[in-house]
């Protein structure tokens, strides 16, 4: 085989069977609460059988080792000969587990080990007695009027599969079994996919069929056609229909795969062509000139119907996201000894699919924290008036141009007071500033680095490690945090993120002569300091706005400008936390797109990159995340960095 080629059948099966695995793992989750699922069972058997079938004809035998024997144990489960118990449950997970560390293995193109024989062992189904014969069916009849499908048409089904018998054609009469065996349902299910199993003969060119097309043979044996080899009973006074077609005609494709680096490409060149639009405004107006003013408004609105087109074919929902969730809270809530539920909203709410991996690890953190800490043991839960299982909800949705995610627990609720004491215990902050936190601000103390309320250190938590690194994780992506609580109710962290990276809407200020983006997701509002407004407390400037005390920093001092001091202030929120920026002039909004400084300017703090503003000056992009330290205060200047 031309070895292009085979590299190209390599990639097409990893990225098929990974869409199969990725949602495997919750199914598996769904399948042990509700081991006698029907539907799940079919699901969860097909993917392995699939994914089987396609390292077979790529000749990963370890691959089709492992498929095999999972498959072989859903079988017998699905024949209703033993239930999944939690053993066996466990045993699927890991063989989930390898088969995720096999395929990873193949795509780097790394050696592979066959699967120990001591989980080969655990998903042996064990003997099971064979179901009674069925007494003889003399003929093959109409499908019931309830849909099920009895022997003689799933022999007929087989039968028009293999070839023996043509459809529309009355087997002659012969005991039929209840059951097929395993090597039929093989071949059958071969047939179907279009994968022979290893050691089958391979189906010959156009013997597979099309999801839809086995929809509609579904249909037709369950009554809306006749089946295979079946009568059909004619209606009174008028003809007998004729048999349904095996095949339906094959829908048109509506969808293919581009390469992200192709997308990623187009994005750039629709970010290009917003700076040119923006270039071109500004001539306009300055030139005064009707006719390139209309010629401006028109690409305006092509530049913008392209923007929203682009970015569109980078969303994803966010169920992709979420789908790996179960399996981890499954594992959390066995290891604490807790019982769990856990409850997904607006999985169908559409993310950047940029940020769909960024998000998953700070989402991880926020998932075991409200396991280990928000939710109580099942006997306290009992004590306290609530059921034993606890309910950890995960939800999206959209607001704005803002996708917000929120994981949320019933559990005992945080105390401001505690937060408070362990606090100053550990040294994050003085009694003095202690006695001033409102409760809102004692919440978002466990953002802190080193802070931890963990009576004991374990696997989990109570390192002083996780949520300071959720912190940072989202304010690198421009996101915002905030947290709720209520003291024996539960807790709610809300996630706030933009809706795409590509493109980016900035507040453009100017600070003496330097111009300088700030990414408009994170800023709350515009406001100019009056006279005895800016004090300074606990060593630093502080303005009293709206009854609280914003901390202040000085842009101008930062970015080495000497002059006369700013007094428009800027407030962000970066994290979990509110700073007022201060500048000299607020210039308006825009759409831009950032661009690296190269590596001669690489690793300035507070800096992500620069853009061409539409008169065409050069404007610094600030990357809010490395802009101030957890307190508020602004990071070494431009001027000392450099």
């Amino acid at each position: 085989m031309d070895p292009s080629l085979d590299a190209e059948l390599r990639d097409d099966f990893l990225v098929e069977a990974g869409e199969l695995v990725e949602r495997l793992s919750e199914q598996l989750v769904e399948l042990e609460a509700s081991p006698r699922d029907a539907d799940l069972l079919n699901a969860v058997f097909r993917a392995f059988h699939t994914v089987k079938g396609g390292a077979g004809f790529l000749a990963v035998e370890p691959m089709v080792q492992l498929c095999h024997h999972a498959e072989d144990l859903l079988n017998v489960a699905r024949n209703g000969a033993l239930v999944l118990d939690s053993a066996r449950m466990d045993a699927l997970l890991e063989a989930l587990d390898l088969l995720n560390a096999m395929m990873d293995a193949l795509r780097g193109g790394a050696s592979m080990a066959m699967p120990p024989p001591a989980l080969l062992k655990r998903l042996m189904p064990g003997a099971a007695a064979p179901a009674p014969a069925p007494p003889p069916v003399a003929a093959p009849v109409a499908p019931p009027a309830d849909g099920s499908i009895d022997d003689s048409e799933f022999e007929a089904l087989l039968d028009s599969l293999y070839g023996t018998a043509a459809p529309g054609t009355v087997p002659p009469a012969a005991p039929a079994p209840a059951t097929i065996n395993d090597d039929e349902f093989e071949a059958l299910l071969d047939n179907l996919h279009g994968t022979a199993a290893p050691g089958a003969s391979a189906p010959a060119p156009g013997n597979s069929i099309a999801d839809d097309e086995f929809e509609a043979l579904l249909d037709n044996l369950h009554g809306k056609g006749g089946a295979p080899g079946a009568v059909p009973v004619p209606a009174p006074a008028a003809p007998a229909p004729a048999p349904a077609p095996a095949r339906a005609a094959a829908p048109a494709e509506t969808s293919v795969r581009v390469d992200t680096g192709r997308l990623d490409a187009l994005v750039n060149h629709a970010g290009e062509l917003v700076l040119v639009r923006n270039r071109l405004q500004s001539l306009a107006q300055k030139s005064g000139d009707e006719t390139l003013a209309q010629a401006a408004a028109e690409l305006d609105r092509v530049a913008d119907e392209m923007q929203g087109a682009v970015l569109a074919m980078r969303m994803q929902p966010v169920g992709r996201l979420f789908q790996r969730f179960p399996r981890i809270v499954r594992d959390l809530a066995r290891q604490l000894g807790k019982e769990v539920d856990l409850v997904t909203e607006g999985e169908g709410t559409d993310l950047d699919r940029s940020l769909v991996e960024a998000l998953a690890d700070p989402l991880i953190h926020l998932l075991r924290n409200a396991l280990d800490h928000g939710l109580e043991m099942p006997e306290e839960r009992v004590k306290a008036g609530k059921s034993r299982r606890g309910t950890v909800r995960l939800s999206a949705s959209q607001r704005g141009e803002r996708i917000v995610i929120a994981v949320s627990d019933d559990g005992r609720g945080m105390n401001p007071d505690v937060l408070k004491r362990k606090a100053v215990e550990k040294g994050v902050i003085d009694e003095a500033q202690a006695a001033r936190l409102t409760e809102n601000e004692c919440y978002e103390l466990i953002f802190r680095p080193g802070f931890s309320t963990a009576a004991q250190i374990s696997d989990i938590s109570g390192r002083g490690v996780g949520m300071d690194v959720v912190k940072t994780r989202v304010a690198e992506l421009g996101g915002t945090l905030a947290v709720r609580s209520k003291l024996g109710h539960g807790s709610a962290l809300e996630l706030t993120v933009p809706l795409t990276l590509a493109i980016l809407r900035v507040l453009m200020v100017r600070v003496g002569p330097r111009l300088f983006a700030l990414p408009l997701s994170n800023v709350e509002e515009v406001f100019e300091l009056t006279s005895g407004q800016d004090r300074m407390l606990d060593g630093r400037l502080v303005a009293n706005h709206r009854g609280r005390a914003l901390p202040l920093g000085d842009l101008a001092g930062w970015a080495g400008v000497l002059g006369a001091a700013p007094r428009h202030v800027v407030v962000l929120h970066i994290g979990h936390q509110r700073i007022g920026c201060l500048v000299h002039e607020v210039l308006g909004r825009e759409d831009v797109m950032a661009k690296p400084l190269g590596p001669l300017f690489e690793g300035l703090p507070g800096i992500a990159g620069a853009t061409v503003t539409g008169d065409g000056a050069l404007a610094l992009v600030l990357d809010l995340a490395g802009l101030a330290d957890d307190g508020g205060q602004l990071l070494p200047s431009l001027r000392a960095a450099g």
